[in-house]
């Protein structure tokens, strides 16, 4: 994914009132130089943690996530999903705001 100069940041997150996320597909969730789902996996099946993790707990052969999912997998309220993102994207997850684009006028 393409980040320019920016940061990719990689984090766990719970599908479960990401309106972005949650009733769409693999495919329909990837928003360009934002986010990226990586890996799928069951929220009950993880530990009880926070709705956003760090990897740290996660270890990548871990049972339970599918680091191949479909694209036309639909992600539900009971997923939790490993993102790459950027800092924007992140943001925009976290907040369900959508920032407003720099002024390129110049």
């Amino acid at each position: 994914m393409p980040v320019e100069r920016g940061s990719l940041l990689f984090t766990v997150v719970d599908v479960a009132g990401h309106p972005e996320l949650e009733g769409h597909s693999v495919h329909e969730a990837f928003r360009e130089h934002e986010w990226r789902v990586l890996a799928v996996g069951s929220a009950a099946a993880q530990p009880a943690q926070s709705s956003m993790d760090t990897l740290a707990g996660i270890r990548f052969r871990r049972p339970g996530f599918d680091w191949r999912p479909s694209q036309g997998k639909v992600l539900r309220a009971g997923d939790r999903v490993v993102l790459a993102t950027t800092r924007r994207g992140l943001d925009i997850l976290m907040t369900g705001v959508q920032p407003h684009p720099p002024d390129r006028r110049g």
